[in-house]
């Protein structure tokens, strides 16, 4: 028998298309934005569950199948990282097809940034640009009264003439301790797993791994980042610490979580509710129970701090280096220099806290001696884990436009914007084209994790399992890109 809900969200898998070959390696973790949804529309008196097709690596199709064959919804809600929309699109797409009496919705970081151009493009009723906490409620709502108009802050739709209505950005909850915890119960809790390099102190064992959430919202405004497209303004909100400890405790004792991913922006920015927090934590007997990680920037590394956080659990810290030539950093508006990276580093690692550093290829002001710059800064800082990214103009961005402007090829399909994925198309700029940025990317990952100084870091570290984990895991798989089949390197 079919279950009948109001609202079904969906979390769309495309570990394939975004990981290839990799996808054995990538860490699956909760939809956290639509679980905690999920527990809000709950609150107002309205039937919910969720389909995480990501966690049971399903194809769009597989999980629109079991939808049809499962469930009787009002509404269908998906939501997206522009990285995972060609999944997304394909889900409701599907939807449609199969159950075209289902209204659907669309949400999250890529709908927010471009919501009319997501309406025209996708089999989508409606999109929320912003939270969707309050707008999903009231449209819910409306939908059970009958009605054909919704003026609802942040509620886009296109009305029976085709037109696109558009409502604004919509009201974001200012005391996030209004909201209820994560719908943790409608989640398969056991097959999420953390990041490989966050359980290297733990035997390897990636089971156990939650995320949370202590803040939402970011305070800067970095060119490349699109983090504020959802909350419009550059500011934060916080969870009191101890609404983030009563829930640490509930993942801990419930479901027996022991790696947690903290998914704030920026977790260091605020002192105060740092110090606050990491007290709770402690004074909860939480410190020695958890091993969690989270982001810094490096202006936000003091001791003091790292000791702290050192002792709440906190055993990783990753930072956003990006660059080894300051120029670059002051053109990105990343408000930092190449001395203030090594000085966060020395903090960081004064504490026992393990660094994770990212670095980005292929900015608008780089070249392939900049880029060089980069890779150095990175074999001799030697964090013990480094990601190196490629430059992607993701919608919602200032570098977006200025792409647009200068007439570059972006990506013709969304999933082209990951990475990892083997066509991945990286915005050219006046010196380097797409081939040189993914060739120099993928040679600065080989060099780097292959160099004696990182693998004899590691096994001192970690320890020779490790070693022989990242060896003939890890390393062994390379991306196979499709844009360098013919390509040959100047150098």
């Amino acid at each position: 028998m079919k279950k009948k809900v109001d609202l079904l969200l969906v979390n769309p898998g495309n570990r394939l298309e975004q990981f290839a070959n990799l996808s054995p390696l990538a860490t699956v973790a909760q939809p956290l934005g639509i679980a905690i949804l999920a527990a809000y529309v709950r609150e107002q008196g309205f039937s919910v569950d969720i389909v995480d097709a990501e966690a049971e690596f399903w194809t769009p199709e597989m999980a629109a199948e079991s939808i049809e064959q499962n469930y009787e919804p009002t509404l269908v809600g998906l939501s997206a990282f522009t990285t995972k929309m060609t999944a997304a699109g394909q889900i409701l797409q599907l939807i449609k097809q199969r159950m075209p009496q289902v209204l659907t919705i669309a949400g999250g970081h890529h709908p927010s940034a471009i919501p009319a151009q997501t309406l025209q493009e996708e089999a989508v009723d409606f999109v929320i640009k912003g939270e969707g906490f309050y707008p999903t409620a009231e449209l819910l709502q409306l939908l059970k009264e009958k009605r054909d108009e919704f003026p609802i802050s942040g509620v886009w739709y296109k009305n029976k003439t085709g037109e696109v209505i558009s409502n604004g950005q919509a009201r974001g909850i200012q005391n996030l301790d209004e909201l209820p915890f994560p719908a943790y119960d409608l989640l398969p809790m056991e097959k999420y797993r953390a990041h490989h390099w966050q359980a290297w102190d733990f035997g390897l064992d990636q089971s156990g791994f939650s995320l949370i959430f202590t803040s939402l919202g970011c305070p800067f405004s970095c060119a490349f980042c699109s983090v504020n497209v959802v909350y419009e303004r550059n500011a934060v909100r916080y969870r009191s610490p101890e609404h983030v400890v009563k829930e640490l405790k509930h993942l801990v004792e419930r479901y027996g979580i022991k790696h947690i991913e903290i998914i704030d922006d920026t977790f260091t920015v605020n002192y105060k509710h740092v110090e606050k927090l990491c007290e709770a934590i402690i004074k909860a007997g939480l410190g020695n129970k958890i091993n969690a990680w989270c982001f810094a920037r490096t202006d936000r590394t003091e001791p003091v701090f790292m000791e702290k956080m050192k002792r709440a659990g906190i055993n990783w810290v990753f930072m956003g280096f990006e660059s080894g030539d300051d120029a670059i950093l002051m053109n990105v508006n990343k408000k930092q220099t190449v001395d203030k990276i090594r000085r966060a580093l020395e903090n960081v690692s004064r504490a026992q806290i393990h660094v994770g550093g990212n670095f980005v290829f292929g900015w608008p002001e780089d070249t392939e001696e900049t880029m060089r710059e980069t890779l150095s800064l990175a074999m001799e800082i030697c964090p013990e884990y480094a990601n190196f990214f490629i430059f992607m103009a993701y919608p919602g961005t200032p570098l977006r436009q200025w792409a647009i402007q200068q007439g570059f090829p972006l990506p013709e399909k969304w999933g082209q914007y990951g990475f990892f994925a083997p066509d991945a198309l990286p915005v050219r700029n006046a010196r380097l084209s797409a081939e040189d940025i993914l060739y120099f990317r993928d040679h600065a990952f080989n060099k780097f994790y292959k160099s004696s100084d990182y693998q004899q870091k590691v096994e001192k570290v970690f320890g020779r399992q490790v070693l022989n984990f990242l060896n003939s895991k890890v390393l062994i798989k390379q991306i196979r890109r499709t844009r360098l089949k013919d390509y040959k390197p100047s150098s």
